[in-house]
């Protein structure tokens, strides 16, 4: 027999194989990982050097793609989200065993063996027993005439993401509590918090007034400025506002939640699926990372969670070889004892 180097060998097995390319394929993967943004393809690097087969199944749509610049990101600050995912497509392609799938999950079922079935929107199926979801969440953005276009440049939600591109400058933050205007006061002294319908304790108003920090009870109804910026806010009493940037909570929302509910997932009170130190779902088989899990949302810590994730799923992967133990979540573990 002629030893074939493994890339060549990989390549060969997939085009030989009748369920690699075409409709209704049926592929065995080791993990298969749900969303391509930052948390899925850090762990399908991951995954990849560890020659884990697995395959990526990504519509092309990160949740940060509105954004001017990925902030506070080792090596990559303030690199433009479609550079970095270039990059990383780049980088991931050099694996062999990383299939990249540029497609939809529709559904996903469990079976007996393999555990899981996904069903795509181009009519393929996946089969897996490994499954880690990395699909991000999107954002549910206050109803203003103006803002949607601006999100992600002049309107913003994490001032540790866009705080320093936007410090010294005249910026407002829409309603309370008092905390997010005092965390924004980190990059400006000049600083509105506009009321938009929320109450402020004596509490609240005292702590911002010591801080200079204006307060105008109103209603924000429109942004206006050249392309995404701001140069003001109209409130419903006409009054404006001269702003450079506006801070609006914008709490995470599920984007595809019919697959999240089809698998019976563990959530926390905030609404993000519940994971353990290692990305650990409450059902077996199932990993999930990124802002899915958290509504601390920020490229770095999707990256560390994936990359962590994967390396667990690896060790599960070796352990699947061997006696095992079970863990409480039915996450399987090597069972030494028995070596």
């Amino acid at each position: 027999m002629i030893a074939l180097p493994i890339r060549q060998y990989l390549l060969l097995r997939r085009r030989s194989s009748p369920t690699f390319d075409g409709m209704n394929e049926q592929r065995n993967p080791d993990v298969v990982i749900v969303g391509g943004g930052a948390a899925g393809s850090s762990a399908a690097l991951v995954l990849g050097r560890a020659r884990a087969d697995v395959t990526l199944i990504d519509a092309g749509r990160p949740s940060n793609s509105p954004s001017t610049g990925i902030g506070g990101l080792l090596g990559n600050d303030g690199t433009e989200p479609a550079d970095f995912y270039r990059r990383a497509t780049e980088e991931l392609a050099a694996y062999p065993t990383i299939t990249r799938r540029r497609a939809t999950v529709e559904a996903i079922h469990s079976e007996g063996s393999p555990r899981w079935r996904l069903e795509l929107d181009d009519g393929d199926t996946v089969l897996t027993d490994r499954l880690l979801l990395a699909t991000g969440m999107a954002y549910t953005l206050p109803s203003i005439d103006g803002l949607e276009e601006r999100w992600g440049a002049s309107v913003f939600h994490c001032p540790f993401c866009h705080g320093w591109e936007h410090r010294d400058q005249p910026l407002g933050v829409l309603g309370g509590p008092a905390e997010r205007a005092l965390l924004l006061h980190r990059w400006t002294n000049d600083l509105t918090l506009i009321t938009h319908g929320t109450d402020l304790t004596d509490e609240e108003v005292e702590r911002l007034e010591a801080r200079g920090i204006r307060i105008v009870d109103g209603e924000v109804v429109s942004l206006d400025g050249p392309g995404r910026d701001i140069a003001y806010v109209t409130l419903a009493d006409d009054t404006r506002l001269p702003l450079r940037g506006l801070m609006v909570a914008a709490p995470h929302r599920f984007r595809q939640p019919q697959l999240f509910s089809s698998l019976d997932l563990a959530t926390t009170p905030s609404g993000h699926i519940r994971v353990d130190e290692v990305g650990a779902t409450s059902v077996a088989g199932v990993w999930a990372v990124g802002d899915l899990t958290s509504p601390m949302a920020s490229v770095a810590r999707a990256i560390a969670a994936g990359s962590t994730a994967a390396a667990a799923i690896t060790h599960d992967l070796v352990a699947a070889s061997w006696p095992t133990q079970v863990t409480a979540n039915g996450h399987r573990r090597p069972d030494t004892s028995q070596r």
